[in-house]
Formats: structure tokens, C-alpha cells, sequence
């Protein structure tokens, strides 16, 4: 066969692969949509409720910056590249999981390396999956930011469709960079890296981006000095994100000049992005397709099926968490825990999503916005309490809702342990009150001392944060033993079934009533200063919120052990 017939040739693989996969998921979309209409409308209405609460954000942040256009000049286009490189490194670290878990630990790929497939195309196939996979936050983003740019620069916009057309064109030509590196990144810990340095390499990776945090927040602080002072320390600190060899500089900088009707330099900058991409792209997938197979089989070699005996009869360090629970339970939640970081699927999207909220909320004081009026002192950690809560609520209805239907299989087992089946649930909640109250009080206590908040309503908020983690986890646990699906090992499945749609429902309108209740209890303590304690009514209301959340979480429990108790195994 000649050279441009295998071209040819190999072109019709890859395009049937594509084919395959867009039939697939139009099928499974068909299916979900059949199965759980509901849930998929719902699911429509909470991103049109976070494109909105979005836009208005950022309408908020620019606003201010253009009652002030000196300052405007200098902190819009940080902004930006503060915006894009927390993206950038964000998507690449997403990237680089979602094409691990791809190329080297599903059976698909067996199926595909021993099939008559180029690599090239097997690599191409699961690149585009990934980016579909991890990149559709950057969209969600995308979008209301760049209406809430285009409305508050409309007077000196021109063509307004041109600026729409050139920062779409710039999300677009961004998106494959993280994506190519994260590939790389993913065939190197495949390939080379052995699987303790990987751990090790994460909690290290964890550790530094702490201390740049820190580093970050301490560097932005006024202090005593002059505000010129401020501003040329801030500057000659903060220039490496302004590296002309960086993405996320080429993006900020294309909006920019579209904003200031300068599109020849903006799509400059659109060409040197997509340039970039393209090349970044190409390589990535060459070098990976040459030595997939050598990868895949280091990477195999790295899962051994090989039991090892557990550290001590208590469960290890990850017993140890569980000091408080009988031996039983606390060997089941230490191995629920395991489970966890062993998944990179479970607590990857996890840090990602509690890693952009403390992005926020470490760059939040550090605008300078001159915000008039006594509302927003309350205003802004009220916000954050809606994020986190409605973050926290979409990862329990994905991963801790299946938690028992995937005992399903073990259930036989279980049913030997002398002590009442529904006992099992404390473990499963004991493991879920772990991982979600760590996060969720880190960020909230993170955005009470960005903030500056006072300490009666940081206590309030605290505790709220609490009780809405108690209550979506017992709703979770609970319903999920209410509703099992015992014969499913598929955790996107269980949480797209019937138990969890009505999940999501019933966990939705927990967080609404907990937020409406202090919400109220905010605005009636606008006038107030936020370390002095709230009239009476304001308190019932905060208290009112706990209780209920308290208590619809201790309800699922008891309905869900009732019915798991009953279960034949």
C-alpha cells in the first residue's frame, strides 16, 4: 500500500473511533435523558443559575474597577493572567488524571492496543476525551465572563460580534495547551515515575502550592507603606505572571486589546495561541503514540493484584482517623478512605472545585474594591456560603451517594458481621463527614481570615458550614441505602438513577432552605458590625437552619438503615 493510501487508511480508523464514541454518547445521553428527565433538567437549570450568579459577579468586579479607571488600568489585565494561569495550572493537572486514567487503567485501552489501531489514533481519541472531559468548567466560566466584559465595555466597543468572535477564539486556541501538557505529564508518571514517587510527588506538589499561597497573600498585603510604594512592590512581585512566554499572558493580553478596539493585535495574539496549541498538541501526541505500548506495560506492572496484609488490626494511619468508631467500622471506613485516594477521579474534582473557591477567596481582599454601603461585609461570606454549599451538594450526590450500592457485591459478606446491617451506614457517614468537613471548613475558615469577619458571624458561619455537611451526608448515605442499586458496579450510573435524582432534589432544597433562613438572618444584621452578637430573630433563624439540616440528615439515616436492615443478602 502506498504512503497516501495508509494515510488514508489511517484516517478512516480515526474516524471510525470518533464515530463510535459520538455514538455512544448520544446514546447514552438518549438513555439518561429517558431514564431521568428530571435530574437532566434540573441539571440544565442549576448551570443557567450559575452562569447568572457568575455574570453578576463579575459585572460586580469590573464595575468597580471602572469608578476607578487608574487602578483599572494596572488590575484588570492581573485580573486576567491571575484568572488564566490559575486555569492553566488548574486544566493541566486535570488533564493529566483524566489521561492517565484513560490510556493506562481502563480496559478499554487493552482492547484498543491489541486491536489493528495506530497508537497515534488511540492517543488522539482519548486526548479529545479528556479535553471534553475536564475542560467544560473552563466554559462554564468562560462564557458569563466574557458577557460581563462585553456589557461594561460596550461604549468603547465598536463591533461588539468581533470581540465575541476573538475571545471565543482565544478560549478555544487555550484549551488544548493545558491539555497537551497534561498528556505529557501523564505519560511521564506512566512511563517513568514509579507509583510511591507519585505520591510523593503530590503531596510535595500540595505543600508548595500552599506555601505560594501564603507567599501570595502576604505579598498583596498593604501594610504600612505608601500606596505607591505598595504598588511598585506589588508590581515587581507579581511580573512573572506577565511572562510574555506564559498562555495565560497571550489570552489576558488578546482580550485586552479587543477591549481597547485593537483586533489586529488581538488576533496576533489568537495566532500565537492556536500556533502554540496546534504544536504543543501534534508533539504531545507523537511522543506518547511512539511509546504507549512501553508505558501501558510499566503502568500494568504498577497495579498488582497481590494482597497485601493490612499494617495493624485498627486500619492503619487511615484507622487512626477513626479512632472513635468500633473495630468493625473503623476497618470499613479506613477502607473507604483508601478507596478515595486511590481514585484520582474522586479527590482530583474535589481540589479542583475547593481549589478555585480558595482562589477566590485569596484574591477576594486583594482586589482593593471600594464596596460602599454596610451590606457587604455580610454580603460577600454570604456568597461563599452558597458556593461551598452547592459544590459540597454536587460531590456527595456523585460520590458519596453510591458509596453503598457499590457494597453491593460484598453485601453477602457484610451480612456475617455480627451487629445489625444498618450499623454499616455510620461507617460510610463517618468516612463522608471526614473528607467534606476538612475541605469545607479549610475554605470557609480561609475566606473568614481573607475576609476579615468578624468572630460571632465566623462562628455562624462555621457552624452552618457543619450542619450542611452532616445533613447532605446523611441524605446521601441515607437515601443511597433507601434506594440501593446493588447490581451496579458503576458509579456514575447509581448516581444518575431514580434514588439519585431524588438525592439531588431533596439535597438542593436543603441547601436553598439553609441559605434562604441565613440569608434573612444576614439582612437583618446588615447595620450591625459583624463581631457583635445578632438580635434574637436573627439567631432563631441561624439556629433554625442548623436544626434542619441536623435533622434531615438524621432522618435519612434512620430511613435508609430501616430498609438496609430488611435487604436479602
Amino acid at each position: 500500500m502506498s504512503e497516501p493510501q495508509q494515510q488514508i487508511a489511517d484516517r478512516s480508523k480515526l474516524g471510525l473511533l470518533v464515530r463510535a464514541k459520538l455514538r455512544s454518547m448520544r446514546n447514552r445521553a438518549a438513555k439518561t435523558t429517558a431514564e431521568a428527565p428530571v435530574r437532566v433538567w434540573v441539571a440544565v437549570l442549576l448551570v443557567l443559575v450559575i452562569w447568572i450568579g457568575l455574570y453578576c459577579l463579575f459585572r460586580l468586579v469590573f464595575g468597580q474597577f471602572r469608578q476607578t479607571p487608574l487602578e483599572a488600568t494596572v488590575a484588570v489585565p492581573l485580573v486576567f493572567n491571575f484568572f488564566f494561569l490559575a486555569l492553566l495550572a488548574m486544566l493541566t493537572f486535570s488533564n493529566a488524571i483524566v489521561a492517565h486514567g484513560a490510556l493506562f487503567s481502563k480496559l478499554e485501552s487493552e482492547y484498543l492496543l491489541s486491536s489493528p489501531l495506530s497508537p497515534r489514533d488511540v492517543v488522539a481519541l482519548k486526548f479529545v476525551e479528556s479535553l471534553l472531559v475536564s475542560s467544560w468548567s473552563l466554559v462554564l466560566l468562560g462564557l458569563p465572563l466574557m458577557l460581563a466584559v462585553a456589557s461594561l465595555a460596550r461604549d468603547r466597543l465598536f463591533d461588539l460580534y468581533a470581540f465575541y468572535l476573538v475571545f471565543f477564539a482565544l478560549f478555544l486556541a487555550f484549551i488544548p495547551i493545558p491539555g497537551a501538557l497534561g498528556l505529557m505529564l501523564a505519560w511521564i508518571g506512566a512511563r517513568f515515575v514509579p507509583k510511591k514517587a507519585i505520591k510523593l510527588a503530590a503531596v510535595v506538589g500540595g505543600v508548595l502550592l500552599a506555601v505560594f499561597v501564603v507567599w501570595g497573600v502576604h505579598s498583596l498585603k498593604l501594610g504600612d507603606s505608601a500606596p505607591e510604594v505598595w504598588l511598585r512592590s506589588f508590581l515587581a512581585k507579581m511580573s512573572f505572571v506577565e511572562a510574555a512566554f506564559l498562555p495565560n499572558n497571550w489570552v489576558a493580553c488578546g482580550i485586552d486589546h479587543a477591549l481597547h478596539n485593537e483586533m489586529g493585535k488581538a488576533l496576533m495574539y489568537v495566532a500565537v495561541t492556536a500556533s502554540t496549541a496546534l504544536f504543543l498538541t501534534r508533539s504531545s501526541i507523537l511522543i506518547v503514540s511512539r511509546d504507549l505500548a512501553a508505558a501501558y506495560d510499566r503502568a500494568a506492572a504498577g497495579r498488582s493484584t497481590v494482597l497485601r496484609p493490612a499494617t495493624s488490626a485498627s486500619g492503619g494511619p487511615c484507622g487512626m482517623i477513626f479512632f472513635y468508631l468500633p473495630t468493625p467500622l473503623r476497618l470499613i471506613a479506613a477502607k473507604d478512605l483508601r478507596t478515595f485516594f486511590r481514585d484520582p477521579l474522586q479527590w482530583s474534582q474535589l481540589v479542583i472545585l475547593f481549589g478555585l473557591i480558595v482562589i477566590y477567596l485569596t484574591n477576594m481582599p486583594s482586589l482593593h474594591l471600594e464596596l460602599t454601603g454596610t451590606v457587604w461585609p455580610l454580603f460577600i461570606p454570604f456568597l461563599n456560603l452558597c458556593a461551598i454549599s452547592f459544590i459540597l451538594a454536587t460531590f456527595t450526590c456523585r460520590f458519596v451517594f453510591p458509596l453503598v450500592s457499590l457494597e453491593g457485591r460484598q453485601l453477602w459478606l457484610i451480612g456475617l458481621v455480627p451487629m445489625p446491617r444498618g450499623h454499616i451506614l455510620h461507617a460510610k457517614f463517618a468516612f463522608a463527614m471526614t473528607v467534606t468537613l476538612l475541605v469545607t471548613c479549610g475554605a470557609m475558615a480561609w475566606g473568614v481570615v481573607m475576609l476579615g469577619l468578624g468572630a460571632v458571624w465566623a462562628c455562624i458561619h462555621l457552624a452552618v458550614s457543619m450542619a450542611v455537611c452532616f445533613g447532605l451526608c446523611g441524605l446521601a448515605i441515607g437515601l443511597g441505602a433507601r434506594f440501593p442499586m446493588l447490581d451496579q458496579s458503576n458509579a456514575a450510573r447509581i448516581a444518575n438513577g431514580v434514588g439519585g435524582t431524588v438525592n439531588l432534589l431533596v439535597s438542593l432544597a436543603l441547601v436553598c432552605i439553609v441559605l434562604v433562613a441565613v440569608g434573612f438572618a444576614s439582612w437583618r444584621s446588615q447595620n450591625l458590625p459583624t463581631d457583635m452578637i445578632p438580635d434574637l430573630p436573627a439567631l432563631l433563624l441561624c439556629g433554625i437552619a442548623i436544626a434542619v439540616a441536623v435533622t434531615a440528615g438524621q432522618l435519612a439515616m434512620s430511613i435508609g438503615a430501616r430498609h438496609f436492615n430488611s435487604i436479602e443478602a
